[in-house]
């Protein structure tokens, strides 16, 4: 059991959070308090172990154990602040829990309940096929991911990305930040942190990279430290990698170090002889995919199981007419369970 001292001046929050976690986090005990000065008395008198204390920063200043990790309550998430983590209490409960988990993680603290490494999916949305839907399908699986409350990081490493259709988000940081601690050999896991930002899908996302060779900088050894990351050092459930379109070098090395890699195809004769020959071919049955790979056919028209197939993804005529992911997920009940299906085959 994680046991944080919580002291917030806000009653409202402080009421409402509480009841929250109470009910729904059963990993997390919080000790609550609202004037500063009795948070004080209570770490000066405690023979309770505290793992965390988030607290305003007068409290901060006189924890008196070294072992709990001080988090400041703030209006914004900083993982890289030098005198002490902040954490946004201004963002759902989910969220909240999601950061504090973060928080600890990167001191190198234990997770209760928490991906820590042994839970997340890192799944790889591949094809040789333009215009199988790989980024919308990758995204609304983000999407239908958080929908049910779990923490999913969707992340596109196209050259050229597109986002209109999925969401609309600005972001405060970039992936130059993420590049430069790549090269330089800093800390990576608080700016890798500190860069994700929650769209209003609750799912989590990374800026785009400004152009394109930026992407194409990545090495081997970048791809598996910015996994590493998102699997040991954050509590995130799923990541999903949007993979560029044929089989290339930064193709690999994701497949090499995912738990899961789909095969998208649209159900008709071109999608699905891409997939016969994709996986007829000698060079891409012997590429070292520890995961488990699950081929999925798109815009299907017909449902049904069928051998050899993980998944079926219905078709959608708005998604065709460039309504967004969010918007067919909450209207297209049938599109909904397609992707539901498919996260359930993951687990």
């Amino acid at each position: 059991m994680i046991r944080v001292l919580l002291q917030c001046e806000d009653t409202y929050f402080l009421q409402a959070f509480s009841n929250y976690a109470s009910a729904n986090c059963h990993t997390m005990e919080f000790i609550c308090f609202t004037a500063p000065e009795k948070a004080v008395e209570h770490l000066a008198s405690t023979a309770l172990r505290l793992d965390a204390v988030l607290a305003s920063r007068p409290v901060l200043e006189k924890v008196p154990q070294p072992q709990a990790v001080r988090l400041l309550v703030a209006e914004r998430t900083v993982f890289s602040d030098p005198e002490a983590m902040q954490i946004n209490i201004y963002q759902s409960g989910p969220a909240i829990l999601s950061d504090i988990h973060s928080a600890l993680a990167l001191t190198g603290r234990h997770l209760f309940g928490g991906a820590g490494g042994r839970g997340v999916r890192i799944v790889a949305a591949a094809s040789v096929q333009g215009g199988s839907g790989k980024t919308v399908l990758s995204y609304a699986l983000a999407a239908a991911a958080a929908r049910r409350g779990k923490q999913a990081l969707y992340i596109n490493l196209e050259p050229f990305p597109a986002f209109a259709q999925l969401y609309q988000q600005e972001f405060s940081t970039s992936m130059d930040d993420i590049l430069f601690a790549l090269k330089s050999g800093r800390d990576l896991a608080p700016v890798v942190l500190d860069t994700m930002a929650r769209n209003r899908d609750n799912v989590l996302v990374l800026p785009p990279f400004h152009f394109a060779g930026d992407l194409l900088s990545l090495t081997e050894e970048d791809v598996k430290a910015l996994l590493q990351v998102l699997a040991e050092k954050t509590d995130l459930e799923y990541v999903f990698l949007d993979l560029p379109v044929g089989l290339q070098p930064l193709n690999q090395w994701a497949l090499e170090n995912s738990t899961h890699v789909l095969q998208i195809y649209t159900d008709d004769a071109v999608g699905r002889e891409h997939l016969k020959r994709e996986e007829a071919d000698v060079y891409y049955k012997n590429l070292p995919i520890p995961g488990v790979v699950l081929p999925v056919l798109n815009k299907c028209k017909k449902r049904g199981a069928e051998e050899g197939i993980a998944a079926k993804i219905s078709w959608s005529e708005s998604l065709y007419e460039g309504q967004t992911v969010a918007d067919v997920l909450e209207r297209n009940p049938g599109f909904l369970k397609s992707c539901f299906d498919l996260l359930d085959r993951l687990d």
